[in-house]
């Protein structure tokens, strides 16, 4: 039981520890994938209404009571992860079609997002890293160009609101 439960602890550490200004080259760990359908009880496909993705594919552990959800696209291209634990999320992360990392979004213990969240571009370089505090957007956003540059930055305040710059 505890072999199961750390899998997802495993694979979310796997996703830590790239540099801001590198590429992530981070990808789907099919070994990781295999382990969960291994230890699951059961699973169940349904279709999903939305134009990024096209199904939905459930893999339950009872004896741990997690859900994992697997999105997939219409080439079955898997899209999105979710691990949920007790109805709350534990794991999220979403991937490009060619198996590299979107978004890096921790969560907090009751399934929002919280602590350094970053996006990236398809290449795996990084396109925007900040906080969230609780689900919402705080503090400073960068945004940086396909080369890593820095290009932007964006303030929110502690609501999740954009706080608008000020013009000279």
């Amino acid at each position: 039981m505890k072999k199961i439960f750390l899998l997802p602890i495993a694979f979310l550490l796997l996703l830590i520890g790239c540099s801001e200004k590198t590429s992530n080259n981070k990808t789907i760990n099919q070994a990781w994938l295999d382990s969960i359908i291994k230890n699951s009880d059961s699973n169940y496909t349904k279709p999903y209404k939305r134009t990024d993705f096209v199904t939905a594919v459930f893999f339950v552990n009872k004896k741990d009571s997690s859900v994992y959800q697997l999105m997939k696209d219409s080439s079955d291209n898997i899209r999105q992860i979710i691990i949920a634990k007790k109805d709350i999320r534990t794991f999220f992360a979403q991937y490009y079609p060619n198996g590299n990392l979107q978004a890096d979004l921790p969560l907090d213990e009751f399934g929002q997002y919280h602590g350094t969240g970053k996006f990236y571009y398809e290449d795996g370089n990084l396109q925007s890293s900040g906080n969230y505090s609780h689900g919402f957007k705080t503090g400073s956003w960068k945004i940086y160009d396909e080369k890593g540059k820095e290009i932007a930055i964006d303030n929110f305040d502690n609501n999740g609101n954009l706080v608008p710059q000020k013009q000279p």
